[in-house]
């Protein structure tokens, strides 16, 4: 029996969709990327990145490079207890690979603030190589870049080989014009490395068990582990993708499935430690330490979040059961969401024929479920659950096909809207598309009345924003940011922002520049929207994002007086 559902069969153009879609998102994401600002985690990529970066060029001539080596005084990275080695502790390779030097070298898989593995920062390395002239940033996000765009081809050349060209269009739409997809695949951070890698991991777990005569096709199974493995390399959440096939594997009781699991997840924990050299001195108690700092980060970084008008200290306090829920509704849109839920329909009649539609499913609700759990960290709208939206784009294919059972002709008018609807919300949102939400809470304006953040990740500092500042500031004068992201750092360093930016400098304040986070503001932040005046606001749909204010006001508030 067949494992297809195909509405046009045409086994010629698969591979050849995938390479078309795969050079189409790569170029919108290369067009797109300048007009997107740096945003929160990325300084922080780009300090460890840096460090990678020495510790290549040191082993290239250990000598050489000890002998003009300073350690940094400003970094991008967080500060922990780790002091930089001196000249003489990396002098040699021996020394390079010694334990003291790895742990300064590569600031990754310990206690927070470096409590992720180093995946995500290997990846950001490809633009060392591909593009070294670009400025650091834009070289930083190319590695992600490819990956997503190449995410999006293997989604196109997958879902048209087996259910047609009209569901991969669908498909793909919901990967590359996902608002929050689309603007995390460009970041330097974590998200959508994990996004692209789950859903790759699902689709070669398919490929792999797919019938042959002697048990699973082992080149699959080898690139499933592999992917497996770069994917718990880059999060915890990575960990937890055997779940979800696991169970469909004991539903389906697949002997290639649980075979796969056990090769693939055997290459997947080799690929894990290969690439991961923070562990490579302690391969027990480096996996140890990850685990208590990941599971533990209540007791560090509580991250107050404004959730339908509540603010919740999340994950000492718990958001409700229901917001994931809420989320993929109010952050999808309206297409989608409705394509998605005929793809449920679908996948629950269709689960052991197509395993792809029970592995999506699953990999849906697992990951909206492990979001939900409580004390589980909840803050930065979808970000947390980014892969969900992910995996859901195989679900809206198949919401294509089930469409399809009733009326093709309906099928492309659904399709037409659905992707006309993506693209129109795409382009009013931009270069904000993190603050995009469905219009079935009124988009921008309704979401925020509704008492959601309408942003996070200071993404709406844009070039305007920046030249403002910079025409606005006298020379002797700095600028204070109400919450202080290394990426703030980074540019001041490429002078994208000229003016002082360290607190407790000798220069006195001349602004102060606050974004619209509800959930994070004080109680002076609070005083100054409703009291101050803003010398420069910017904001999307008439809904200020960011506010800078003239930092007398500031002053004048802390004396307790009215500005």
């Amino acid at each position: 029996m067949s494992d297809s559902t195909t509405l046009t069969p045409q086994p010629w153009t698969p591979r050849l969709a995938g390479l078309v879609v795969a050079i189409a998102t790569f170029a919108l994401m290369i067009a797109t990327e300048p007009r997107l600002a740096i945003v929160w985690d990325e300084g922080y990529t780009l300090g460890r990145e840096q460090r990678i970066r020495w510790w290549f060029q040191a082993l290239h001539d250990p000598k050489a490079f000890a002998a003009t080596w300073i350690p940094p005084t400003i970094e991008l990275v967080q500060p922990d207890q780790v002091t930089a080695p001196g000249r003489f502790e990396i002098d040699s390779v021996k020394k390079l690979f010694s334990k003291r030097a790895m742990d300064w070298f590569w600031p990754f898989a310990r206690e927070e603030p470096h409590g992720h593995p180093p995946f995500y920062a290997i990846l950001g390395m490809v633009g060392d190589l591909l593009t070294p002239s670009q400025q650091v940033l834009p070289r930083a996000r190319l590695g992600p870049m490819l990956l997503f765009s190449l995410t999006a081809g293997c989604l196109a050349c997958f879902v048209a080989a087996r259910w047609g060209m009209s569901p991969a269009l669908a498909t793909v739409s919901a990967w590359a014009l996902q608002p929050h997809l689309f603007a995390h695949g460009h970041y330097a951070t974590l998200d959508a490395i994990v996004t692209a890698l789950w859903v790759l991991g699902l689709l070669a777990f398919v490929k792999a068990i797919a019938p042959i005569k002697h048990g699973p096709q082992w080149g699959w199974v080898l690139i499933f582990g592999v992917i497996a493995g770069w994917l718990a390399d880059t999060k915890l959440t990575g960990w937890f993708l055997p779940i979800p096939i696991f169970v469909w594997t004991a539903l389906a009781r697949d002997r290639r499935g649980f075979m796969t699991l056990l090769v693939g997840g055997s290459i997947g924990l080799v690929t894990l430690y290969v690439f991961n050299p923070c562990w490579w001195h302690s391969p027990i108690s480096g996996v140890m330490r990850f685990l208590q700092s990941n599971l533990t980060r209540g007791k560090t970084i509580p991250i107050p979040v404004l959730f339908l008008g509540r603010v919740i200290r999340t994950p000492v306090e718990s958001l409700p059961w229901y917001n994931t829920i809420v989320w993929t509704v109010i952050a999808s849109p309206i297409g989608f969401l409705l394509l998605g839920l005929g793809g449920v329909v679908g996948s629950i009649r269709r689960w052991k024929l197509e395993p792809i539609l029970g592995l999506a499913v699953l990999s849906w609700g697992f990951l909206l479920a492990l979001r939900a759990l409580p004390h589980t960290p909840g803050h930065d709208g979808t970000r947390q659950i980014l892969a969900a939206f992910g995996v859901m784009a195989i679900v809206v294919g198949a919401g294509v096909v089930e469409v399809a059972r009733w009326s093709r002709r309906l099928t492309t008018v659904l399709v037409a809207l659905a992707v006309t609807e993506a693209v129109l919300g795409l382009a009013v949102m931009m270069p904000v598309p993190l603050s995009y939400y469905s219009p079935i809470v009124g988009g921008l304006a309704g979401a925020t009345k509704l008492g959601m953040e309408p942003t996070y990740f200071w993404d709406a500092l844009n070039d305007e924003a920046l030249a403002w500042l910079n025409t606005n500031t006298p020379a002797d004068k700095r600028i204070q940011f109400a919450t202080f992201p290394t990426s703030w750092l980074y540019l001041k360093q490429v002078g994208k922002l000229k003016p002082e930016i360290l607190p407790g400098g000798a220069t006195v304040p001349q602004f102060y520049v606050l974004q619209n986070r509800p959930g994070a503001l004080s109680p002076l932040d609070h005083s100054l929207i409703s009291r101050g005046r803003a010398a420069h606001v910017v904001s999307k749909l008439g809904v200020p994002l960011v506010w800078i204010y003239p930092y007398s006001q500031v002053e004048t508030l802390l004396r307790g007086e009215s500005p």
